[in-house]
């Protein structure tokens, strides 16, 4: 089996050639959309399966590769968000994993495996972990039972507790190579690959994302507002706009500040690069300082996206502030 994306080829061997003596705790680090829940999931196939090729890596054909690909290993446990329905009866995917969810897999870890191989522990997104749950866990990886391997996949490792990441053996996974991202870009059949793959960071996972949701509509509505800071009107665009993901549009600004201090700052255009020149006409007007507090507010935005409150008067407040950078 070959790696799950080109890019990750190297990283592979390296774990292919630890599967003998795999470490205990893996941490895979790296940027959203660059395939590191791919390559855990892979890894945890490749340790559980009872017949592995000559390098490895898992043969698909076993029982243990069945039931894994079935989402039914017996060896197999998944530490990841879930859905909860709140009082209002509105499902929404919970923010952090939970302790119970933590103490589910400590008890798991501590029984038998049932087929005398290894036992795997996925954690994705580990840095979602709230503090009680990367407590709870925290006790089992500093002596880990016989055969069990922990996986923790995180964008943000710092958000992780320091004896947590001082107990993995770390696996920081990079950006692709444009020319890698591109070729494969190109392979999936995405139009204007360059444009979205400069919007996603350079994540080729990310590009191909945005290509395939509503997401691309709404960034250019939010963008062509934004693109207007003297007619902008903040009552009207926050009830317009409360209807956009909270997610969606923290990428979207974040991105566009980026853009704009890149400019202000004698840089080019990084991820907006189909608004260039307006990104150039506005970051020469802006406020510098103005635009620094904004950026770090948003910043901090990026942490506390799934709070409770009025989204449209939040918008409002974030446009007033915007239009300002242009006074």
């Amino acid at each position: 089996m070959s790696a799950p994306y080109p890019w990750l080829a190297a990283a592979w061997q390296r774990l292919l050639a630890t599967r003998g003596r795999p470490a205990q705790a893996l941490l895979l680090a790296g940027p959203r959309g660059v395939g590191k829940g791919a390559l855990a999931q892979a890894w945890a196939r490749a340790l559980l399966c009872e017949a592995p090729l000559p390098d490895g890596a898992a043969c698909g054909g076993c029982p243990a590769c069945h039931w894994f690909d079935s989402g039914t290993h017996p060896d197999f446990r998944l530490l990841t968000l879930q859905e909860k329905t709140g009082k209002d009866g509105e499902t929404r995917m919970a923010v952090a994993i939970e302790v119970e969810q933590a103490r589910e897999a400590v008890d798991f870890v501590q029984l038998s495996t049932y087929r005398a191989g290894f036992r795997v522990v996925l954690v994705s997104p580990a840095d979602s972990l709230n503090l009680a749950a990367a407590n709870a866990l925290l006790k089992v990886l500093e002596e880990p039972p016989l055969n069990t391997v922990f996986v923790l996949v995180s964008d943000q490792p710092r958000r992780l507790l320091p004896t947590i990441r001082s107990r993995c053996t770390r696996l920081d996974l990079g950006l692709p190579a444009t020319e890698i991202a591109m070729q494969w870009l190109a392979g999936q059949q995405l139009e204007d690959a360059a444009t979205l793959l400069a919007l996603s960071g350079g994540a080729p996972l990310d590009a191909l994302n945005w290509a395939g949701g509503a997401e691309l509509d709404e960034r250019r509505s939010v963008l062509e507002g934004l693109a207007r800071p003297g007619q902008l009107d903040p009552v009207t665009l926050g009830e317009r706009w409360k209807a956009v993901k909270p997610q969606t549009w923290h990428a979207v600004v974040y991105k566009w500040l980026g853009d704009l201090l890149a400019v202000k700052l004698q840089g080019s255009v990084q991820f907006n690069r189909d608004f260039s020149d307006v990104l150039t006409r506005l970051g020469a007007q802006a406020d510098l300082g103005k635009l620094l507090a904004l950026a770090r507010m948003q910043a901090n935005e990026g942490r506390v996206l799934a709070h409770p409150l009025n989204r449209a008067v939040q918008l409002q407040a974030w446009l007033i502030r915007y239009r300002h950078l242009f006074d």
